[in-house]
């Protein structure tokens, strides 16, 4: 039984957009700390058994995913090689900087990977994201640039605009990895996993759950998917959030979200270990990636970017 994204704030896998071309600095997730930082460690740790809070949902893939600490490198890195860019071409742009706390409170992790499971988000937020506005863009700054600056921000397709010419400077002689494709098994392994017997009883389990909380629905995504609530909306309501609550309390009560968890790591787990190649790929390639963006920031404070 897949259970489906239902808008932004339903079910959530790693976002496809990591590893592809990084347009804006904040969608940099080039690399991660624990790459840069573990690079000669094992892949995958064994999950945690018979987890009972959404601080223990950890999964495999997540070693080759950045932190905050290390999107903000990325980040400022890309921005700095951005503003030298320009500033050649006699233009002066100031991206915003990127802050390491601001990033990580504007991302769920795997909170949300399996529908609400955080039971005080859930009262406080219904199944709306308890999270602040995301901060300011490329879009947003460049927006404001005149039509030249903007021009040479984004380029051309025979001419290459700053924008892509400080993604390749980070790009280079790092080893290439197929960043689309793990984006994609992170996907895989959450949809199959949602089919797994343990997955399907436990969801049997929570609709039952549900019904004597006074709620009835047929799964999760119907609950998180009800046409009572406008999640692209900041207003929250109390049936919401009452609805939200229960759903919560049921996941954990019907071992819902210890089973999918524990399908969902053990498919990860799997996929490691059947594509050694490609990870040791995506691990240097991380690892490369940060190196030089720390380099290239250090350099910047010194004004010797290159």
């Amino acid at each position: 039984m897949p259970l489906s994204n239902t808008g932004s704030a339903g079910f959530r896998a790693w976002p496809p957009e990591t590893g592809c071309r990084g347009l804006i600095a904040s969608a940099l997730l080039l690399v991660t700390a624990t790459a840069a930082c573990r690079a000669d460690e094992p892949a995958a740790p064994a999950p945690a058994r018979g987890v009972t809070s959404v601080s223990q949902l950890v999964l495999p893939f997540d070693a080759y995913k950045t932190t905050p600490e290390q999107r903000a490198v990325l980040g400022n890195a890309h921005n700095a090689l951005v503003a030298r860019c320009m500033r050649e071409q006699g233009i002066t742009v100031a991206p915003p900087a990127e802050d390491p706390a601001a990033i990580a409170t504007i991302d769920p992790g795997n909170s949300r990977r399996y529908g609400v499971t955080d039971i005080g988000a859930a009262r406080s937020h219904g199944y709306h994201l308890a999270r602040p506005p995301s901060p300011d863009t490329t879009g947003a700054w460049a927006g404001k640039l005149p039509v030249r600056a903007r021009h040479r921000l984004y380029g051309t397709a025979a001419n290459r605009g700053c924008l892509d010419r400080a993604t390749l400077t980070l790009d280079k002689g790092a080893r290439q990895a197929d960043w689309p494709w793990l984006a994609l098994q992170d996907s895989l392994t959450l949809e199959q996993a949602a089919k797994h017997p343990s997955v399907t009883a436990a969801v049997r389990r929570w609709q039952s759950c549900m019904t004597q909380a006074g709620h009835s629905y047929p799964a999760p995504e119907a609950a998180i998917g009800d046409s009572r609530w406008d999640l692209d909306k900041p207003a929250v309501t109390e049936d919401e959030k009452q609805v939200a609550t229960a759903d919560t309390t049921c996941k954990w009560s019907a071992g819902l979200v210890s089973a999918w968890y524990a399908a969902d790591a053990e498919l990860q787990r799997a996929v490691i270990r059947d594509n050694a190649g490609r990870f040791a790929a995506l691990r240097a390639n991380l690892k490369q990636r940060l190196g030089r963006a720390s380099r290239l920031l250090a350099e910047h404070e010194g004004r010797q970017v290159r």
